[in-house]
């Protein structure tokens, strides 16, 4: 059944132009009838699909569509889901909380259960933002504050890890408080992310820090042309990070500040050490064998440092605030405290805030908490806001 469901889901990126992030728990509603989790453009929807006709209906009412959805349980055709926006509520719709639905019918109906919010004064304001460069489409979502919340006209440039993940309309504790402080937020779905098929995302292995670098800032350049926005930083993790430090390296007017959580620097120095070699090689364009230790080659070293963002180093000139687990695996804490050796032994402005007890995500309740407030307070004191 779960190789039959595997099929499916295969077969479903083939013929829709979205990517098909997974199955639910327990995909099958029937003998032919099964739930996919399936990422179009900025969102994540179900679908429900016959194997045997190659139907396929969308779970939500439509007027859901501009939201995101993941499943918290199910049993057959009954679903307990999540359902998220980047405001809590849409004119008088409630559109953030759990939801019950049953998906045998052809018209389902969701029974929603949340905590009302009446200040929508406070919401965001966001518009989804389509970007063509060298033939290709890609997204992005714009986040603006609200009528009740201050704007200090400065944009905050955000890239996504992955590479191959996305930003969708989801909420983000993130971006809803930089927002509520005034700053307006791009995020960027870059060549190689999901929701635009998976022909997309093949695209961006070999090309990295080129063809996702350039993506990103001509995303920035048009949106902060037509916005007006004179201070813009940028900020990211991962590869949002590998990203943050390609831009300021590789277009060093334009950005004003920076934030990195455990970034990638350097792919020649991360192979050996990481948990995830093969990530190493299949982005910079290598063969990957699973069945032979990971040791480069001079070749393969070359290559991954070619396209690290390390060899811009010299051109990088504004603040930089790293911010590091101690017990990352993914990404070696020395790709950070190395970059940031190097930016202080040429006078570039740097704060190094390292987290002893957290590791990639930096996502303990603690450390989130403190790392949001840095951020604001970075941006704040080197945008001038």
């Amino acid at each position: 059944a779960m190789i039959t469901a595997m099929c499916a889901k295969q077969w479903y990126q083939r013929r829709v132009r979205g990517f098909c992030g997974g199955l639910s728990p327990s995909p099958w509603i029937s003998e032919h009838e099964l739930v996919l989790i399936s990422y179009e453009r900025v969102t994540s929807d179900l679908i429900k699909l016959d194997i045997r006709t190659g139907h396929h209906t969308h779970v939500l009412p439509v007027q859901y569509k501009d939201c995101c959805v993941s499943v918290l349980d199910q049993m057959g055709s009954k679903l307990l889901i999540s359902v998220s926006g980047l405001n809590p509520r849409l004119s008088d719709r409630t559109n953030q909380g759990v939801a019950y639905v049953d998906i045998s019918t052809d018209s389902p109906v969701l029974e929603m259960w949340t905590e009302d919010d009446d200040s929508p004064e406070n919401y965001c304001q966001y518009t989804v933002e389509t970007f063509t460069r060298a033939g290709r489409e890609y997204n992005g979502v714009l986040i603006k504050p609200g009528p009740g919340s201050p704007n200090n006209n400065s944009l905050i440039v955000y890239p996504h890890g992955g590479p191959h993940s996305m930003f969708t309309t989801s909420f983000r504790a993130d971006t809803y408080v930089l927002s509520q402080l005034g700053y307006s937020n791009l995020l960027v779905n870059y060549t190689g992310s999901l929701g635009l098929g998976p022909d997309n995302v093949h695209l961006l292995p070999g090309h990295v820090g080129d063809v996702d670098v350039k993506d990103v800032h001509h995303a920035a350049q048009l949106v902060a042309k037509r916005e007006g926005f004179k201070k813009i930083g940028v900020w990211g993790g991962s590869h949002g990070g590998f990203l943050t430090a390609h831009l300021i390296g590789q277009y060093p007017d334009f950005y004003q500040a920076a934030v990195m959580r455990n970034p990638v620097v350097d792919i020649s120095a991360m192979v050996g050490v990481t948990d995830i070699p093969d990530w190493c090689y299949v982005e910079a364009g290598l063969q990957y064998n699973p069945y032979r230790p990971p040791i480069p080659t001079a070749d393969d070293l070359k290559k991954m440092l070619e396209v690290s963002p390390i060899t811009y180093l010299d051109q990088v000139t504004c603040p930089v605030l790293m911010m590091i687990g101690e017990k990352d695996l993914r990404v070696p804490p020395s790709q950070g405290l190395r970059y940031v050796r190097y930016l202080q032994s040429r006078g570039v402005p740097c704060l190094l805030k390292v987290y002893p007890e957290d590791c990639h995500p930096l996502s303990t309740v603690a450390c989130a908490a403190d790392g949001l407030v840095h951020i604001h307070l970075w941006f704040k004191k080197h945008l001038g806001v």
